[in-house]
């Protein structure tokens, strides 16, 4: 028989039960749907390679200090960085990117967007030159250079409508005239592709800074290298600091820290921590369809069973048991194939919505479609789930014999029992893998709900914040500088509605925060001793009380510690804890500099805050040290850029008016950055939402499926033993018996899958512990919790059939027989 005709029976016998094939289309396509746009998500994200020629070379360069408990891991220094590009033989080519911000500054339509600095190496390692114009060369990034810069193809079709002869032209950039040389391609996806600018990042290989860990090392590795010889050459290169930079003072501590390079392919670094997430939705919706299979596996058996007297037939007639086999698999591989062509427009709207309300930081989002090799997961996965709920159906079919079909009785009987027991069977795999679901997404709620219980340590209701950079060129004292800022909350402070307002160089949970090394007065450490790490900051009087921050002990910062450049700094609870136990930090003395020569030379601590959340809401609270806007020049002046914090009520309706105020002040500067701190905050947990909305729908879609499993096979046992029910009833037996009689049957098999579920929980459970904040993955809570859910739906699910065998008549129940 040809494939052509054998596809057209399998549809004649398909088509005899609609309601059948309905159904089972309808369970299949929510698996397939879930798993084809989950895996959409993973592909983009995890799986396809980055926008880049031959990107699997590429890698960043890492270094990790133990020694140094807040900076466990560093970036790349410019004296790595020539350390590196000098000598090292497996690495092709080695470039540093640092983060930035750029403002087009002027009265004709000043913007100010995400840039990035890098060196005029960054081009070639990553294969990419511009579309239009030139890459930056070694001249361009020497300090005293004319300034020039690179712009995005996003950036050259909205600022200049993709004018070609934008090449040479010279814009007002950060206050100096820059001229741009060129533009770059669609496509230049590194950690951050959202980066509009690139500008040259100044150096000078005489004038280097070993500890100067603010930028990334990018690097191509060389043809036939591997990531662990880039690995042994980088370590032996580092081995010994102290000889290498004899000059610099960081070597010793560096060493002494256990400092050691590890070079981490550049697509890893580029996911991060998404990846554990991604892969872990996967194997939810993997489960999801197991239980989809298995739920249409059950209805397959009831209609392979009421098939029984064609399958005698078509034996008689010759059919081989292989051939009657093959039939019901092209079957189930036939609805499989139906169910992935239903799923795939599901899996389209699914995938958009998860582009849609996805976390903003999940990186590679932009590039998110579905391709080839999305259509090909999907078709195998059709396939394989067809196959998965037919094999079965087809191996009972191919072991029924033509006289046990024909003769009936006893082996009947006998065989009825080995399809209830698959049928049982079946449903407690999907109650056990429905009770792991649930768990999995039990964790993620209860770990959800602590992480949201955090006190991040200030109050983010009514906070409006926004970001000015002002040009050094036309700022270019320390004077100068603070006036500017000063006037700006001045006025800000002038709005109505506007109840306090300040300045930081860094908002909470912006996902930026810097460290340096600190001494303390009287330490005896020496110089290549560890430092003390503390993370820092610069604010102004009324940071904290403009995000409800709690002064602990002593005083606020004043205007006259910034007029003045007062040597003062604030430092947080954590800080005055674990340095000076059981007395009062005020008055001590630290610095994040050289050691100063006399008394006056120390930052002295005039007040302790609270701790604060800094980075996200599932870490700790950083050791913070806060210094005043101008600090006498110990550190780098007064900021060029800062983010100014507004409170009042109303807060997002305080954006005119604060931009009105910073117009006023400078006509010339954008404005970047508005947004409330609550926008903020709800920032920071998106992803843990984001992961945890997604496992409670395939949660809840794995229970609605487990219940109707369970309904499906004890509507069909009640029908089964129809007879043995009447008999039952007719020699006395209750309806209230009758009734236990299911339900017991019913609490059975919920029993049996979720104490198999939950030995599965256990073990699979434990490998979401890097993505569960304060919550076992044992936790009894969550275990008892589902699993009395879980049961109790069961039994909810069996209520139906239990009423309709106690509604049985035994007269005509038996005499039907």
């Amino acid at each position: 028989m040809s494939l052509r005709a054998q596809l057209h029976l399998v549809w004649r016998r398909l088509a005899r039960s609609p309601g059948f094939a309905a159904m089972s289309v309808a369970t299949l396509a929510i698996g397939i749907a879930a798993n084809a746009a989950i895996f959409t998500v993973v592909n983009a994200v995890l799986l396809r390679p980055l926008p880049v020629p031959a990107s699997e070379q590429l890698v960043v360069l890492q270094h990790v200090v133990p020694g140094l408990a807040q900076l466990s891991e560093l970036p790349m220094s410019d004296a790595l960085y020539f350390l590196y590009a000098r000598e090292s033989r497996t690495l092709e080519g080695v470039s540093l990117f640092s983060n930035a911000q750029a403002s087009f500054t002027g009265a004709d339509n000043p913007q100010r967007v995400p840039a990035a600095a890098v060196t005029a190496s960054f081009f070639e390692v990553m294969r990419t030159p511009p579309r239009i114009g030139r890459a930056f060369t070694e001249a361009d990034e020497r300090r005293g250079a004319p300034p020039v810069a690179i712009v995005s193809d996003g950036l050259w079709h909205a600022r200049y409508g993709a004018d070609p002869t934008v090449v040479g032209r010279l814009v007002d950039l950060g206050g100096e005239r820059t001229e741009i040389v060129g533009v770059m391609p669609a496509v230049l996806a590194f950690a951050f592709p959202e980066v509009e600018l690139w500008v040259p990042q100044p150096l000078d290989e005489t004038d280097t800074t070993l500890g100067g860990f603010g930028m990334i090392g990018m690097a191509r590795m060389a043809d036939g290298a591997t990531l662990e010889q880039v690995r042994a050459e980088l370590v032996t290169m580092t081995s010994n600091l102290v000889e290498v930079f004899p000059d610099e003072g960081a070597a010793k501590i560096l060493g002494n820290a256990g400092f050691r390079p590890i070079p981490e392919p550049a697509h890893e670094f580029m996911v991060g921590d998404v990846e554990v997430a991604l892969w872990m939705l996967l194997g939810a919706v993997g489960v999801l369809l197991l239980i989809a299979c298995a739920n249409v596996a059950n209805l397959f058996l009831a209609l392979a069973e009421a098939r029984h007297q064609e399958v005698a037939v078509r034996f008689a007639l010759g059919e081989s048991r292989g051939r009657l086999m093959a039939s019901f698999l092209m079957e189930s591989v036939t609805l499989g194939l139906a169910a992935g062509i239903v799923a795939l427009p599901v899996a389209l709207g699914v995938t958009r919505a998860l582009v849609g309300f996805g976390p903003e930081g999940l990186p590679r989002l932009a590039e998110i479609s579905v391709d080839g090799v999305v259509l090909a997961f999907g078709l195998g996965v059709s396939i394989v789930a067809g196959l998965l709920f037919g094999v079965l159906p087809a191996l009972r079919a191919g072991a029924i014999a033509a006289s046990d079909c024909v003769a009936g009785g006893m082996r009947g009987a006998t065989a009825g029992r080995r399809r209830h027991l698959a049928r049982r069977g079946l449903v407690v795999a999907q109650i056990a893998l429905a009770l792991t679901l649930l768990v999995g997404s039990g964790l993620a709620v209860r770990s959800f709900q602590r992480m949201m219980a955090v006190d991040p340590g200030l109050d983010p209701v009514d906070v409006l914040t926004l970001g000015v950079a002002i040009p050094a060129g036309e700022y270019a004292t320390a004077d100068a500088r603070l006036a500017f800022h000063c006037g700006v909350i001045d006025g800000l402070l002038t709005v109505p509605g506007v109840t306090t307002a300040a300045a930081a160089s860094t908002v909470p949970l912006s996902g930026t925060v810097r460290g340096s090394g600190h001494w303390f007065e009287g330490d005896v450490r020496t110089e290549g001793d560890l430092p003390a790490v503390f993370m820092t900051k610069r604010i102004s009087p009324g940071y904290f009380t403009t995000l409800g921050i709690d002064l602990l002990e002593g005083r606020d910062f004043e205007r006259l510690d910034h007029e003045r450049g007062r040597p003062v700094v604030i430092v947080s609870r954590s800080v005055a804890e674990t340095y000076w136990p059981g007395e009062s930090a005020l008055g001590k003395g630290i610095t994040s500099g050289d050691r100063p020569d006399d008394a006056e030379g120390w930052f002295r601590i005039i007040g302790v805050v609270d701790d604060v959340t800094e980075v996200a809401l599932h870490e700790a609270p950083p050791e913070m040290a806060y210094y005043p806007l101008s600090d006498t020049g110990r550190t780098d002046g007064v900021p060029n850029s800062l983010s100014y914090l507004i409170r009042g009520a109303g807060a997002d309706r305080l954006t005119t008016p604060a931009r009105e105020v910073v117009r006023r002040i400078d006509p010339s500067l954008p404005v970047s950055d508005i947004e409330t701190l609550e926008t903020i905050v709800a920032r920071a947990s998106r992803e843990r939402s984001f992961v945890t909305s997604v496992l409670i729908i395939a949660g809840g879609l794995a229970l609605l499926l487990g219940s109707v499993g369970l309904y499906g096979v004890i509507s069909y046992m009640v029908a089964q033993r129809r007879q043995e029910i009447a008999i039952r009833m007719a020699v006395g037996a209750s309806i209230a018996d009758v009734r236990r009689l299911v339900f017991r049957e019913a609490g059975l098999l919920a029993v049996a899958g979720t104490l198999l579920g939950a030995g599965a929980a256990v073990a699979v459970t434990r490998r979401l512990q890097a993505f569960l904040y304060e919550t076992s993955p044992l936790d009894p809570t969550v275990f008892l919790a589902v699993s009395a859910l879980l049961v109790g739906v069961c039994l909810l699910a069996s209520w139906v059939p239990a009423r309709r065998a106690a509604l049985i008549d035994p007269a005509g129940a038996l005499s039907a027989e």
